[in-house]
């Protein structure tokens, strides 16, 4: 299924390099768009101030004062929500648009994007309530309710809320909106393959998005083979696949949306199947039929759907 994403981010066209500072406009008939490359040291405090921020939030969770929050709250303030919060103003307010000089749509937020990134989510979750009831009825006879909507409802909503506002509001703007793109812009620079340069950045992106997960996984369970897998094989690869997601659509806000599901499925059907497989499985269907919307992405853009398989050449002018 990765591959598939794979397949069809390299059919379609990627960002092109520019100069610090410098306006350029990626051109075509149906959109212009201006962007920022940030230099080296804003990248880098941005991705030393998370740590910053992981690590003393650690400490706050560790001595229960984030749990007391949570509580009184009785989990609708969910303590991702307070992270991200503190990362969302201190990484991205204070770093990337305070000193960085950066504008919201140079993070991949487009408001213009969001109803049809909407349209998709609700489609999707809807979609999964559907599959679920019907191989829950097709295996037991019966469609169960999730239950635990009436003894957890709260906290439920609570999850969803920091996920959606929180934790997938951080982590795409960041890693997907800021990190990627940046990564793509310079490697392509140095290695000219762009399929090359762009898995390159892709994967150290990334990297760094596992990265700074591991005070938090370690501050819970420890360091264990079972942690370092979870880091390998669930938080790396879903960094991979929502940073393909995004290089395909174009729509930082549908990754968001794709990213809380998977986090927090709130489901009102009892699951018969992991709902994450088949969320992954509609993902890659919108993603095969979204150029054909006549949409185009978040700081680049879509020609035709022929004249993306066809050529890799761009239109470049400098304002």
């Amino acid at each position: 299924m990765v591959g598939r994403l794979f397949s069809m981010v390299f059919r379609s066209r990627l960002p092109v390099s520019y100069e610090r500072g410098e306006k350029v406009s990626l051109s075509t008939s149906e959109e212009n768009v201006s962007a920022n490359e940030s230099n080296s040291f804003t990248i880098l405090l941005f991705m030393t101030s998370t740590l910053i921020i992981l690590i003393l939030f650690s400490s706050l969770y560790r001595i229960g004062a984030v749990q007391a929050i949570q509580e009184m709250s009785k989990g609708l303030i969910h303590s991702t929500l307070l992270l991200n919060a503190l990362l969302l103003v201190g990484a991205v307010y204070g770093v990337l648009i305070g000193h960085g000089k950066m504008k919201v749509e140079d993070l991949g937020l487009t408001v213009e994007k969001l109803p049809l990134a909407f349209i998709f989510g609700i489609a999707i979750w809807i979609s999964i309530q559907i599959i679920e009831g019907i191989i829950g009825y097709a295996i037991n006879g019966t469609i169960a309710l999730e239950s635990s909507w009436t003894t957890k409802g709260t906290a439920r909503i609570g999850l969803l809320i920091g996920m959606l506002f929180g934790t997938a509001l951080f982590e795409e703007i960041g890693f997907r909106g800021f990190l990627l793109v940046q990564f793509i812009t310079k490697l392509g620079r140095v290695v000219k393959n762009r399929v090359l340069s762009t898995s390159l950045a892709l994967l150290t992106s990334q990297t760094f998005f596992t990265l700074v997960h591991v005070p938090w996984k370690m501050m819970n369970q420890g360091w264990t083979t079972a942690v370092f897998l979870d880091l390998l094989f669930s938080v790396f690869m879903n960094g991979v696949i929502y940073g393909l997601l995004y290089l395909r659509t174009r729509n930082l806000f549908f990754v968001m949306i794709i990213h809380s599901l998977g986090n927090a499925p709130t489901a009102l059907i009892q699951p018969s199947i992991e709902s994450s497989i088949i969320l992954l499985l509609l993902a890659i269907i919108s993603c095969t039929v979204w150029p054909n919307l006549g949409v185009s992405g978040s700081g680049w853009h879509f020609e035709s759907k022929k004249e993306s398989m066809l050529t890799g050449e761009h239109t470049r002018h400098v304002e």
